[in-house]
């Protein structure tokens, strides 16, 4: 397990440079909003697409440490990778266009489509558990619904990670706070591999880590905050702790629901709650400065992550 988490690491810290001077080269730049933050105009000239960094650190790392994979391992790996397409196609398309990427209309619907290819994966592997665990109360018969609730479980996965990558390293660290508590829970369930697959992308996100913190290299972009999305999904579904994910995915949850409160609130009343949405913003707009907030968000995911452990142990 200690050999999966280096060897990410250390491909990551590799890989990373060699990907920072070609995402310069082809101007692979981070689209900056025009009411954002104001300090946050120095980032311009920041390239995005990083999270490919990940991606091969990860997948290389886990190819030469697994003797076979199993359907479970299959499934965590083709599910976050068809994740990470949808993020890679909006990329691309900022690339092409020059502009914030593909329209939110375009990109949900992508999303949805991919989620119910996950569903077939399920099936396909025979994977399919309609059971959920609940704490508490056991395991409860979701039937046929159950497969909407995977579609809407990877979609607002990957959505949450995607809102929250707004700050130098948030999303990073957070993911790697969010995974560790996976990782934890995977070995007390003796699912070795999945454990040591957790590990491995924990390696790779700590080694991207180092190029996008404060003040950022490069920013992971849409690939790899739906890669990490639709991984953190992939993991609860073979876990079969998705009821869990709003503790230990708490800091995205409160980013995504910030931005929720935040329209409904405008369209309904004509005022804001927050300065800005997502919530980290609304704290720089008030004075934090932005390593302070991130380091703030991720006590915030560490608690709550913990306290999903907790739930897991006595519930």
């Amino acid at each position: 397990m200690l050999g999966a988490f280096l060897l990410s690491l250390s491909l990551a810290l590799l890989l990373g440079y060699p990907v920072l001077i070609l995402l310069r080269k082809v101007r692979v730049f981070q689209p900056i909003r025009d009411d954002g933050p104001k300090r946050h105009m120095e980032k311009w000239g920041t390239p995005t697409m990083g999270g490919i960094v990940i991606l091969f650190s990860f997948f290389i790392s886990a190819f030469l440490l697994s003797e076979k994979i199993s359907r479970e391992i299959a499934f965590i790996m083709l599910s976050s990778s068809l994740c990470a397409l949808v993020g890679l196609i909006d990329d691309i398309n900022k690339l092409k266009v020059g502009d914030r990427g593909l329209r939110a209309r375009n990109k949900f619907i992508l999303q949805i489509g991919v989620a119910f290819l996950i569903v077939l994966l399920l099936f396909k592997l025979d994977l399919y558990d309609s059971r959920v665990w609940f704490p508490f109360i056991s395991s409860v018969e979701f039937s046929t619904f159950y497969a909407i609730f995977v579609v809407f479980l990877f979609v607002a996965s990957m959505n949450a990670v995607n809102i929250t990558d707004g700050l130098d390293g948030l999303a990073s660290g957070s993911s790697a706070i969010a995974l560790f508590s996976l990782f934890l829970i995977a070995l007390w369930r003796d699912e070795k591999d999945v454990a040591v697959l957790t590990l491995a992308i924990i390696g790779a996100v700590m080694g991207f880590l180092y190029y996008n913190r404060y003040p950022a290299r490069m920013f992971m972009g849409d690939t790899g905050a739906m890669f990490l999305g639709g991984f953190i999904a992939g993991v609860s579904v073979i876990l079969k702790v998705e009821m869990l994910m709003p503790f230990i995915c708490g800091i995205f949850l409160i980013d995504t629901l910030s931005v929720i409160i935040q329209v409904v609130s405008y369209k309904t009343r004509r005022k804001r709650v927050f300065l800005m949405s997502p919530l980290h913003h609304h704290f720089e707009l008030k004075g934090w400065d932005e390593p302070k907030v991130v380091k703030f968000f991720w006590g915030i995911e560490g608690l709550l992550s913990s306290l999903g452990l907790i739930l897991y142990k006595i519930g």
